[in-house]
């Protein structure tokens, strides 16, 4: 389901993207460090943009170095380390864990069974750090396993799962911006699901997996329902976004909310359409 919180790196100035790229491999090397090498599977878009987001918002001792990355070894790299990097890290670690463990025991994939293994040791550390967080990811799985089972096609009933999920992993800490920032974790995580459905339906059918959107599927204006359908919500995300008191990386962060966050929609519905065409 991850991976959909990408920047449109063609929009960014260099420098730009060289600090969302510190973000991201100072989360990459946060992983390493506190949850084991092996676990750096876990990184994510998603929490690199969250890591961004707490980084924006609380304004941490922030240390700034270039060192060089195993699988980059030739040129160093700027790599940010902060606690809300150190959060996403535990978050990455417990997300990753249970999505595995969701697939495993769903299909039974044997890769998901052994990568979960490699993560089971720093999720359980994790979850003895970030109780409330692990308690909403175990709830959601819980939920969404009973949604699934039951074949329900309101969209909202599981995409609000996933937004309520969200909802809780952003809030790093308890204060004025609590508010907020549930609201922009949970019409992202919304968001996240519904691309994820929109993006896998051929799949899904093919493998009769659960999507909601199937039975919409066949219908002519198809792609132009969803991406009315994902405006509305990523518009409820961004009024949500902007009431934060945002300064360092908010065009940064815009670039994904705005542009980044819709390219695999844009590439789904091209997809469709030239095998349509063919």
């Amino acid at each position: 389901m991850l991976g959909v919180m990408t920047v449109r790196q063609s929009e960014l100035r260099f420098r730009e993207f060289d600090r969302y790229r510190g973000v991201y491999c100072g989360l990459c090397r946060a992983i390493g460090g506190r949850c084991g090498a092996a676990c750096r599977m876990a990184l994510s878009f998603e929490m690199t943009f969250m890591a961004m987001l707490l980084t924006s918002l609380y304004e941490p001792e922030t240390a700034q170095n270039m060192r060089r990355c195993p699988l980059h070894p030739v040129k160093k790299r700027l790599m940010l380390a902060n606690e809300a990097i150190d959060y996403c890290a535990d978050i990455s670690a417990l997300t990753a864990y249970y999505d595995l463990r969701d697939g495993w025991e769903d299909e039974k994939k044997v890769g998901h069974l052994a990568a979960s293994g490699l993560l089971k040791a720093a999720a359980q550390r994790a979850g003895e750090m970030r109780p409330a967080q692990k308690e909403a990811i175990l709830a959601y799985v819980e939920k969404l396993h009973a949604v699934e089972e039951a074949n329900e096609q309101n969209l909202d009933t599981a995409a609000n799962l996933t937004g309520e999920m969200l909802a809780e992993l952003f809030v790093m800490k308890k204060d004025v911006y609590e508010r907020d920032l549930r609201e922009l974790g949970f019409y992202l995580g919304k968001f996240i699901y519904l691309c994820d459905c929109y993006e896998d339906v051929e799949r899904d059918i093919k493998k009769n997996n659960y999507n909601p959107l199937i039975a919409r599927s066949g219908e002519e204006n198809f792609a132009v329902q969803c991406e009315e359908m994902l405006s509305l919500i990523m518009s409820q995300a961004a009024r949500a976004f902007e009431r934060l008191p945002l300064i360092e990386d908010a065009e940064i962060m815009r670039n994904i909310l705005y542009s980044g966050i819709w390219m695999r929609f844009e590439q789904a519905t091209e997809r469709r359409k030239a095998k349509k065409e063919s």
